[in-house]
Order: structure tokens, then C-alpha cells, then sequence
């Protein structure tokens, strides 16, 4: 809030193990932003969409199971202490598991539609891209949406898109790993000596 984005992202003392994509994405688009209270509850009200679009999964895959069935599976998600606690209090898990939801909802539509769209393959390749910006750990989600789309039956032209988008998506990642001269900040590269995310700390990969 305080920085500009090219300095915010240089400042010594960002900390983090994400990328700033959550940061950069409140700051424009949330107004509740600077407001704490507001910010956990718009956070909170983000999460509702997790079920939702899990929901959405069941229902793809299990289309023959009664919709009320589906409706309670999907909202066992809420149980879970880990996704509830970040709704609550405003943490920045819930937009990593989300968007990995929505970009798996998005593979099966496109894997499933008859007539192969452009665009569907483009919102899977973005959503599936933006979800490692949100948590690094979840690289599986590209990992696993690229592999659907090679094995596919399908026109040569959709697997090179996918492989040119996935570059071009990746492009800022990569600043960001040069800039940082690691996969997070310098800053936490500091206070987490035993990780593997600087440069420097490559031999120990092991």
C-alpha cells in the first residue's frame, strides 16, 4: 500500500513465500484493502467459492450421483481447519486452493466439450498459471492441466498454444527469481536458511 509496485517488490523488507500476486491483486481490485476487519471479511466471502466450484467437479464427474449428495461432499471443504482459518482470518492460502479448483473445473469443461474453444483452453492455461503465483506448491495443478492436454486427441495448434502460453505466463515468475536471485524474497531467503530458495543453496537441492 505504501510502495509503488516495481519498488514494493525490490523493498528489503518484503517477506514472503509467495509471490506478490495476492498484494498486487488487492491493492487494485479490493477496496477494503488497508481496512483489516474488511479485508478478513472479503476474504472470508472469497472462500465461499471453493465448494462452489468443487461442486461444479462432483458434478461433472459424477453426473449419474443426486445433486444433494454432491452438495455435501463439496461442502466438507468447510470443515477443513486449514481453509477455514485462512478465510477467517484473512491468510492467503484460500486464493491458491481456489484457483486450483477452478483451473481443474475448467480442464474437465474443456477436456468434455465437444467443439474445443480457444478460449476455454486459454482460461485454463491463465487460471492454472496464476494458481503457482498464488502458491508455489501448487505447480501441480499446471503440471497435471498440461498433461491432460498432450494426451488429448486434438488439433496440433491447441498443444503449442498451450506450450507458448504457459511460457509467456511464466515470463514474470522468472523476473521475479532473477530479481530475488531465488523463488521467494531475499528476506525470507534470510530467516529460512534450511530452504531450499536462493541460488546459493542449490547444492543442498538433496
Amino acid at each position: 500500500l505504501s510502495y509503488n509496485l516495481k519498488d514494493a517488490i525490490i523493498h528489503p523488507d518484503l517477506f514472503g513465500n509467495r509471490t506478490p500476486l495476492i498484494y498486487i491483486i488487492n491493492k487494485y481490485l479490493n477496496p477494503f484493502f488497508g481496512e483489516f476487519e474488511k479485508y478478513r471479511t472479503s476474504v472470508f466471502f472469497f472462500s465461499l467459492l471453493g465448494p462452489i466450484f468443487l461442486f461444479k467437479i462432483l458434478k461433472i464427474k459424477f453426473s449419474e450421483v443426486d445433486n444433494k449428495i454432491l452438495f455435501f461432499v463439496s461442502s466438507f471443504v468447510y470443515l477443513s481447519p486449514y481453509y477455514r482459518t485462512s478465510a477467517y482470518w484473512g491468510l492467503n492460502e484460500n486464493y491458491g486452493i481456489i484457483s486450483g479448483i477452478i483451473s481443474l473445473y475448467l480442464i474437465e469443461t474443456f477436456i468434455r466439450s465437444e467443439k474445443k474453444n480457444i478460449l476455454k483452453l486459454i482460461l485454463v492455461l491463465f487460471f492454472s498459471s496464476i494458481t503457482v503465483y498464488f502458491d508455489l506448491k501448487l505447480l501441480i495443478i499446471p503440471l497435471y492441466c498440461f498433461y491432460k492436454i498432450i494426451k488429448l486427441d486434438i488439433n496440433i495448434n491447441f498443444k503449442i498454444t498451450s506450450i507458448i502460453l504457459y511460457f509467456l505466463f511464466s515470463l514474470p515468475y522468472l523476473y521475479l527469481i532473477y530479481i530475488w536471485q531465488g523463488l521467494v524474497p531475499p528476506l525470507t531467503q534470510l530467516e529460512n536458511p534450511n530452504t531450499v530458495t536462493s541460488y546459493k543453496d542449490i547444492k543442498n537441492i538433496y
